[in-house]
C-alpha cells in the first residue's frame, strides 16, 4: 500500500503587527480549528475548508495509507515565536522519521510564514523534510492565495500548489488538487519540470480579490492553461505585509516539458506585472506598490497597502467551516 505522511503548519505574518504567533496560538487555533497531531488529525480534520481535510478523502479514494503528524494554525499577526515554530517543526519532521517507510509527503502550509528567527518560514520547513526524505520521493504542498513564494520553496518541493479564490472558498478544493498531482507523480514515477516567476511589486490586497478584475481574468486564464502538458500552475498576489526580500506576487508552473512549463508561467507572469503597471498610474498612496529594478537582497516594503482587512493583523479569519 502507497503509504503518505501528512502535515500542516499555517500563518500569514504581518511582520508590522504587534503581537506575536505563540505556541499557545497554535494549539487553540483562534479562528482556525485547534492543533490536531497524530490520529486526532485524520479523525477531525474532515468536512471542513482547509487544505489538508481536501487532500485527506481524496488521498484515502486513492487506497493511501495515511502517516499523520501534526496540523495546526494560528491567526494572522506578528512573528511567529522562536519557540513555536521550532516546537511544529520538530513535530512534523519527528512525525516523518517516526512513520517508517514511505512514499510521499503532503505538507498543508500557508506561504507567509515569517519567524522570530527565519524569514522563510515554510521554505525552511520543506527543506528540513527535503533532508529527511531524500530528493526521489515526491514532496507535494498546497499553499494560501497570499502565499509570498520563495526559490527555496520551489527547489525543494516536487509541487506548490496555490487556492484561486479570494476570499478562500476552495481551501479543501486545493488540498484535492494536491492529492491528484501526487497521484499523477506515483503514477508516472517522474517528475515534473518547474518554472517560477517572481513579479518584481507588491499588489494590494484590496486589489487581489477574485471575482473582481484584474485578478478574476488572470485566474480564470490559469484555468485554460491547466492541461495535460501543464497539470499544475498557480499564480500567488502575495502578502505585501511581510517585509523581506521575497515578499511579492510569484507565477509557479509544472510541466511535462520546461517548455511547457516556462511558456505558461510567461504568460501568467506577463498579466501579473499588467497591474503594476495599472497601480503606479492611479499613483494613490493607499495603493502604492514597489516597481522596478529593486534588489531582491532589500526590503522591497517601501509602501503598504492599507487595506482594512489586513493592517491591524494580517489578515481576515479564514472562512474554514463550511
Amino acid at each position: 500500500m502507497t503509504r503518505i505522511a501528512v502535515g500542516g503548519f499555517l500563518h500569514e505574518t504581518n511582520t508590522f503587527a504587534p503581537t506575536k504567533a505563540t505556541y499557545d496560538g497554535f494549539l487553540h487555533g483562534g479562528g482556525w480549528p485547534p492543533m490536531r497531531e497524530g490520529a486526532k488529525l485524520l479523525e477531525k480534520m474532515r468536512n471542513i475548508n482547509v487544505g489538508i481535510a481536501g487532500f485527506i478523502p481524496a488521498a484515502e479514494a486513492e487506497g493511501w495509507e495515511l502517516l499523520p503528524t501534526i496540523w495546526c494554525a494560528a491567526s494572522p499577526s506578528a512573528h511567529v515565536t522562536r519557540d513555536a515554530y521550532e516546537r511544529v517543526a520538530k513535530a512534523i519532521v519527528d512525525g516523518i522519521k517516526a512513520a517508517g517507510a514511505i512514499d510521499a509527503v503532503y505538507l498543508d502550509l500557508h506561504g507567509a510564514m515569517v519567524a522570530e528567527h527565519i524569514d522563510d518560514g515554510e521554505g525552511e520547513i520543506i527543506a528540513r523534510v527535503r533532508q529527511v526524505i531524500g530528493m526521489d520521493l515526491p514532496l507535494v504542498v498546497s499553499l494560501d492565495l497570499h502565499a509570498n513564494v520563495t526559490p527555496q520553496m520551489v527547489e525543494q518541493s516536487d509541487a506548490l500548489i496555490a487556492y484561486r479564490t479570494y476570499p478562500h472558498i476552495d481551501m479543501a478544493d486545493t488540498g484535492r488538487a494536491a492529492a491528484r498531482h501526487l497521484a499523477l507523480l506515483l503514477r508516472s514515477k517522474r517528475k515534473f519540470a518547474k518554472a517560477f516567476r517572481q513579479i518584481p511589486f507588491l499588489i494590494p490586497i484590496s486589489w487581489q480579490c477574485t471575482n473582481d478584475e484584474p485578478c478574476k481574468s488572470i485566474y480564470a486564464k490559469l484555468a485554460a492553461l491547466q492541461s495535460d502538458a501543464v497539470p499544475t500552475l498557480s499564480f500567488a498576489p502575495g502578502f505585501p505585509a511581510a517585509d523581506f526580500p521575497d515578499c511579492g506576487a510569484s507565477v509557479f508552473a509544472y510541466g511535462r516539458t520546461q517548455a511547457d512549463a516556462d511558456a505558461a508561467a510567461d504568460q501568467i507572469a506577463a498579466d501579473g506585472k499588467l497591474i503594476g503597471m495599472r497601480l503606479a498610474a492611479i499613483g494613490s498612496p493607499s495603493t502604492a506598490v514597489v516597481i522596478g529594478s529593486l534588489s531582491r537582497g532589500h526590503s522591497r516594503h517601501a509602501n503598504h497597502c492599507q487595506d482594512n482587512e489586513q493592517v491591524f493583523h494580517g489578515g481576515t479569519i479564514q472562512h474554514w467551516a463550511g
